[in-house]
C-alpha cells in the first residue's frame, strides 16, 4: 500500500479511535486543505484551512454522538486516494441510528498532505468523478 493510502487509513483509523481533537488531524492536511461533505451542503462552501477542518469535526459533533467509519475498500486512482466505507451514526438529538455507504477521494499536496477531501453520501458518484463504473 501507498503512502497516500497509508496516510488516508491512519486518519481513519484515528477518527474511529473517537479523537476529535484538531491537533490530531492537522499534521494529515496541507496548509490549503479543502473538504467538500454533505456538511458543507449546508455551509454552501467547502471548509478551508485548519480553521475549516476545525469546524467541520464541531458540526459533525454537534450532529452525532456516534460516527464510526467502516472501510471496505482503500486504493489510488490517478492522483488521488479512493475510500469507500459504510458509514454507522447516531443522531446526537434524535438517537436514531443510521448506516450508509459513502466514498472520499483525497488529493494530496506535493509534500504528501491531504490537500483536498471530498466525501460522497454516493459511493456511484464518487467513483463517476474518477472516471470509473460503480
Amino acid at each position: 500500500m501507498s503512502d497516500r493510502a497509508e496516510l488516508t487509513r491512519s486518519a481513519i483509523e484515528r477518527w474511529n479511535s473517537g479523537v476529535r481533537g484538531i491537533e490530531e488531524f492537522a499534521p494529515y492536511i496541507a496548509p490549503d486543505f479543502e473538504l467538500e461533505s454533505p456538511l458543507s451542503i449546508v455551509a454552501g462552501e467547502p471548509y478551508r484551512g485548519v480553521a475549516g477542518l476545525q469546524t467541520w469535526l464541531r458540526d459533525v459533533d454537534e450532529q452525532f454522538s456516534e460516527w464510526r467509519i467502516a472501510v471496505e475498500e482503500v486504493r489510488e486512482v490517478g492522483d488521488g486516494v479512493l475510500t469507500v466505507s459504510t458509514v454507522r451514526a447516531r443522531g446526537r438529538a434524535s438517537g436514531v441510528a443510521l448506516e450508509f455507504g459513502s466514498a472520499a477521494v483525497a488529493r494530496f499536496s506535493d509534500d504528501g498532505l491531504i490537500a483536498r477531501l471530498r466525501i460522497y453520501a454516493d459511493v456511484a458518484e464518487a467513483l463517476a468523478a474518477l472516471g470509473l463504473e460503480h
